[in-house]
């Protein structure tokens, strides 16, 4: 079997991990924002700025009617941080240019900005003169022309001029810019210039770009014809540069006798991959082709917690395996003792582009159902001080979208209940700017752009002391509820039974006001304000009922 090893490097688009926490590995994916601040600091000085002015809004057209010679050939696109894209190259008959349909993919992603270039007489380069590919509308400046140049820059890294772009060029038709991919020099930008030759600004730029001839498969998995796939929902994780998310999305699958066919089951792209039915095992052959606009290719693997000597997980190309249970209609990834199987994309050279894992891929169960309890591995609360000096807390934690059968819930029919201090809580719109009216039952993937999220609040409440989540399911006129899972400030999380409220009683939970509050030390002596370590909090509601928290501050 075929050993690959995960390499971590920002030049390659593989995936870099640790053997502690496999599956939360961080990968070497491609961020075209992080290229952009690599050289941030000093290349253009301050004439970087006038990146702002020239930032897109949307309208990109070709400037000139370049018109390709020869017969399209299909090449791979690859650079520092933007590798993979699959774009059409051309030869004129004569052999002295040839044509790429995309130079820059973060700015046009169609074939519209040819761009020509010059092949020298020895065959041996190719150099794209300084004439503009495109016409880009600006935020500022109305519409600006865009040039293809290398960028120059001085011993102290700052603007020093542009020149043509100079690509060297192989027998076997590989056309690159030759440079050093752990410490790169060369600038290629598509920028903005001046009816006089000025430099003005930038709109998109790389390290190193190359055309590679591709000769790989061409054919995809695709479905029978009349074929009528069913909504299905697909729950996994995805791969990102922080870790790794849960993602949730409708997609479809296709049963057609022992065939079946996903189309998100790579890593969440819709591309169709094909799997084999033998009672409720199917199994998804690796090195199925997918085109999405880059050429991949669908080829799970797996890991066995070995590493090299700098922690890289070894990886090894195998089938994905998903059990089939036809009582809730729903495909889980099947499971071997000491090892973590993934789904994940390879580029042509054999490195990972992306990857996922832990697929769960089912029908909605629509009849009434109890949610699941909240996920509590992933509940934190924090306190900090806010930019004004209050002090503000984080709460991050995470609803699971089953039920206490393991069954998917439609997650339109999803809501919950934040609790603080074990009380039902009310967001309002002056703690919670952007509300427009209080909210006590929060839908699933609410989200008011700013302090609240799928997943987690932000909240400026004083003598808070723990927070909480509790899963509301709604089918009809049954409302079923999770238990109420909470962390305090010391990291303790504890469950307390569903409490059956519905919205009435949560008003006249939240109606209850506090009259008095004191604080105490560990030691009972009375403090004028919160201090570090214990702190001791005595409250008194209006209808007499006293409450003491404890309460920890950083």
């Amino acid at each position: 079997m075929k050993k690959l090893l995960l390499l971590v490097a920002a030049a390659t688009l593989t995936l870099g991990a640790t053997a502690a926490t496999p599956k939360i590995a961080t990968p070497a994916i491609k961020s075209h924002q992080t290229v952009r601040e690599l050289k941030s600091s000093n290349v253009l000085g301050a004439q970087m700025m006038s990146f702002d002015k020239v930032a897109t809004s949307g309208a990109r057209r070709a400037k000139t009617a370049v018109t390709p010679e020869g017969t399209p050939q299909i090449y791979i696109f690859s650079a520092y941080y933007d590798s993979g894209a699959a774009v059409s190259v051309s030869f004129s008959e004569d052999g002295s240019s040839v044509y790429f349909s995309n130079m820059f993919p973060y700015i046009f992603d169609d074939e519209q900005a040819w761009v020509k270039g010059i092949i020298s007489t020895d065959g041996t380069s190719v150099t794209i003169p300084i004439e503009p590919i495109a016409e880009i509308e600006t935020t500022t400046d109305g519409v600006l022309s865009a040039y293809p140049v290398e960028l120059l820059v001085d011993e102290e890294g700052y603007y020093a001029g542009y020149k043509e772009l100079v690509f060297a060029k192989t027998e076997e038709g590989r056309i690159y810019i030759e440079d050093d991919y752990t410490d790169p020099q060369r600038l290629i930008y598509l920028v903005a210039l001046d009816e006089n030759g000025e430099f003005l600004g930038w709109f998109d730029y790389n390290m190193i770009i190359s055309y590679d001839p591709y000769t790989g498969p061409t054919e995809v998995v695709e479905l029978p014809e009349g074929a009528q796939p069913e909504d299905y929902v697909y729950i996994y994780y995805a791969a990102s540069l922080f870790g790794a998310y849960q993602v949730i999305e409708g997609g479809q699958v296709y049963v057609d006798g022992n065939d079946v066919y996903m189309n998100l089951l790579t890593c969440g792209m819709e591309a169709w991959v094909k799997g084999t039915k033998d009672g409720n095992t199917v199994t998804f052959p690796g090195g199925q082709f997918v085109n999405l606009g880059a050429f991949l290719s669908f080829q799970p693997f797996y890991t066995d917690g070995t590493a090299d000597e700098e922690g890289n997980l070894y990886i090894y190309p195998c089938d994905y395996v998903m059990t089939f249970d036809p009582e809730s209609n729903t495909y889980v990834p099947a499971e071997v003792e000491g090892k973590d199987f993934y789904t994940g994309l390879f580029l042509p050279d054999e490195s990972l582009y992306t990857y996922a894992f832990d697929y769960t891929v089912g029908k909605p169960f629509e009849g009434a159902a109890v949610p699941a309890d909240p996920y509590d591995p992933y509940l934190a609360l924090t306190d900090y001080k806010g930019a004004n000096g209050q002090y503000q807390y984080y709460f991050d934690y995470y609803l699971d979208p089953f039920d206490v059968d393991g069954r998917i819930l439609n997650t339109n029919n999803l809501a919950y209940y934040i609790y603080m201090d074990d009380e039902p809580y009310t967001l309002t719109p002056d703690v919670f700017e952007n509300l427009t009216e209080d909210m006590t039952l929060i839908p699933y993937d609410f989200s008011d752009g700013w302090d609240i999220g799928a997943g987690y609040l932000y909240i400026a409440e004083p003598l808070l002391t723990s927070l909480g989540v509790q899963a509301v399911y709604t089918v009809g006129e049954e409302v079923n509820y999770s238990n109420v899972v909470s962390i305090d400030l010391e990291g303790n999380v504890y469950t307390v039974p569903a409490p059956q409220l519905n919205p009435d009683g949560l008003n006249n939970v939240n109606a209850k006001q506090i009259t008095s509050i004191a604080i105490y030390d560990a030691e009972g002596r009375k403090l004028e304000a919160a201090q570090k370590g214990v702190n001791v909090v005595k409250m008194v509601a209006s209808d007499g009922t006293v409450k003491a928290v404890k309460m920890y501050k950083k």
